[in-house]
């Protein structure tokens, strides 16, 4: 099946049209990166050819034959932020100059790449919501985003209370409809507010960071997401309580649960 690409044709709508910039900024990076670099050192960079394509799972890459830089990026390259475009530009043409490529250049590309969804959101049930008896799960994700993520657009990942109580396994990520769900076991005062704050930082990550292999497995808690964990302020904090507080937090919460029913019968 041919590639649905947008290019340069009146696929693309307007306001969607490659800018000038990306050209001019291609093209700057190129003549900075060339005298760096053996390769290509004397030859004369007569045209850039643009292509974009919608689906995530294209790669973006450039390619130079005959004069000729030929450059495909994905579609929502045309409305990212201009430091997201210079450190694309850098990343690419650094590795096609082969020369190493700046870990902050990288690190704002794979932002970027981690942002875009895998597909148009699945609906989830609606009956699921994030306002809790006691904690609102909206407002926790915001204040976790704003202060750890601000890149990660908020309108590409939803989060709710799940339908099921489940005591260990406190939260949860799926990717088809880029959701998050929490265990309603935390929807309780005698819960800390900042353990909900690590299990909602948590599945965010898992959000932003896909499963990669390592040694031939999967690894879902990568050495980087792990690092990246710790970065939540009140990370022991939290995970001290899991460890101390939550077992018994448990028994008391079956206890009061039982006399509830045993009342109510």
């Amino acid at each position: 099946m041919p590639e649905k690409e947008l290019g340069n044709s009146s696929a693309l709508k307007k306001k969607e049209q490659p800018s000038p910039d990306l050209e001019r900024l291609l093209r700057s990076v190129w003549e900075d990166l060339r005298t760096q670099s053996r390769r290509f050192r004397s030859e004369t960079l007569r045209k850039i050819e643009m292509k974009f394509y919608p689906y995530r799972n294209g790669n973006n890459s450039i390619i130079y034959r005959n004069g000729i830089l030929s450059a495909k990026f994905h579609s929502s390259l045309l409305n990212a932020d201009p430091n997201v475009s210079e450190a694309m530009a850098y990343v690419l043409l650094s590795r096609l100059f082969g020369l190493k490529v700046e870990p902050t250049h990288k690190e704002e590309v794979m932002d970027f790449l981690n942002s875009i969804p895998d597909r148009k959101p699945a609906k989830l049930p609606s009956r699921l919501s994030p306002k809790g008896q006691f904690y609102d799960l909206s407002d926790t994700m915001d204040r976790i985003l704003t202060e750890y993520f601000p890149k990660v657009d908020p309108k590409h990942i939803s989060i709710y209370w799940s339908d099921r109580t489940g005591t260990r396994r406190l939260g949860s990520y799926e990717k088809q409809t880029m959701s998050i769900r929490i265990s309603p076991v935390l929807d309780h005062p005698r819960v800390p507010f900042f353990v909900v704050e690590h299990v909602v930082h948590h599945e965010i990550l898992h959000h932003i960071l896909p499963v990669r292999r390592i040694n031939g497995k999967n690894s879902i808690h990568s050495p980087q997401f792990k690092v990246l964990e710790k970065r939540y302020v009140r990370y022991r904090e939290a995970i001290n309580w899991l460890k101390k507080e939550y077992p018994n937090f448990l028994i008391s919460l079956r206890k009061e649960r039982r006399s509830k029913f045993h009342f109510g019968a």
